[in-house]
């Protein structure tokens, strides 16, 4: 975790269509102020005072099969999840995100692209302290056949664990403190998946339009239908991890503790939140002086200015 906020130096650029939505739209990152945080802004929605929304958890609108935010005026971005866990595993605080349509592109359906093009630019330190959710209390949450919790911590570690009747998935599990590293090596680059059977239902729902083999893991009943299989075996748990990365992004402040998710989704990433926000002895909002230092990203980012110079 570095110890002071962080933006992007140039605009990074990335254009596709949306899984769900299937229409295409551009999407523009652009370096922000400190304590600014995450935006998005549509473009194509014309009166400034109605386009901005600020990616936070109390803007969630829903959670089936993706996360979507909202503002006031019911002017919404959906799909923010992938795009936000490359923000958040690069360590990146402050950013505008200007997009010309109501779904972030869905790309390789992983966050490996926004990775690259992050790598491509540079990370700026700007000078000013960041601060982090410290986790005090245990939080846990129960929805349906979904479990998460909070605990204490000294570092980020995400715990998932997924169970799935089907052959080629069943019961994975995966541990992993999240950084910089970890994330860009052991998370980016694992993809979406969905099952055939249920695309029918899908598409009468207005959901799913844009899949295609290029940016989503399909499964038949017993088979894989990407001819590249996967990009490891355990690729479906270490994408609930990406996408609680990018749900996490929604609490503003990068957290220090530990997340556990059991046969979880978007919906019981957003309960938590909730949860914990709720409960406000359960948590301290600190600077990094004041707890945890970890020297391994403060070098990477270093290292990663001399490389851009």
């Amino acid at each position: 975790m570095f110890n002071m906020q962080t933006t992007i130096k140039d605009d990074i650029k990335f254009v596709g269509i949306g899984v769900h939505t299937n229409t295409k739209s551009s999407m523009i990152l652009k370096p922000s102020d400190p304590g600014s945080g995450i935006s998005f802004k549509r473009t194509d929605i014309k009166d400034p005072s109605k386009n901005t929304i600020k990616a936070n958890y109390k803007n969630v609108k829903s959670t089936y099969y993706c996360t979507e935010i909202s503002n006031e005026f019911d002017v919404s971005v959906l799909t923010i999840e992938h795009l936000l866990a490359a923000i958040f595993g690069a360590n990146i605080d402050n950013v505008e995100i200007l997009i010309d349509g109501p779904e972030v592109p869905i790309l390789d359906g992983s966050s490996k692209i926004f990775m690259d093009g992050i790598q491509d630019n540079e990370i700026i330190n700007q000078g000013k302290s960041k601060k982090f959710i410290k986790i005090l209390e245990p939080i846990v949450v129960n929805h349906n056949s979904a479990f998460a919790s909070f605990t204490p911590n000294d570092k980020l570690i995400v715990d998932a664990q997924i169970d799935f009747k089907h052959q080629l998935i069943g019961k994975q599990k995966m541990e992993i403190e999240i950084n910089y590293d970890n994330f860009l090596n052991e998370i980016s680059n694992a993809r979406t998946f969905g099952f055939l059977e249920h695309a029918e239902k899908l598409h009468s729902m207005g959901y799913g339009l844009g899949v295609t083999l290029s940016n989503t893991i399909v499964l038949t009943d017993k088979n894989i239908m990407n001819s590249s299989g996967l990009n490891s075996i355990d690729e479906f748990v270490r994408h609930k991890i990406l996408d609680i990365c990018g749900d996490l992004m929604l609490a503003d402040y990068r957290i220090i503790g530990k997340f556990t998710s059991i046969c979880g989704g978007h919906n019981i990433n957003y309960l938590a939140l909730k949860e914990l926000f709720e409960n406000k002895n359960s948590w301290r909002l600190i600077d990094f002086e004041e707890d945890i230092k970890s020297p391994e990203n403060s070098e990477h980012i270093e290292q990663q200015k001399l490389v851009n110079q």
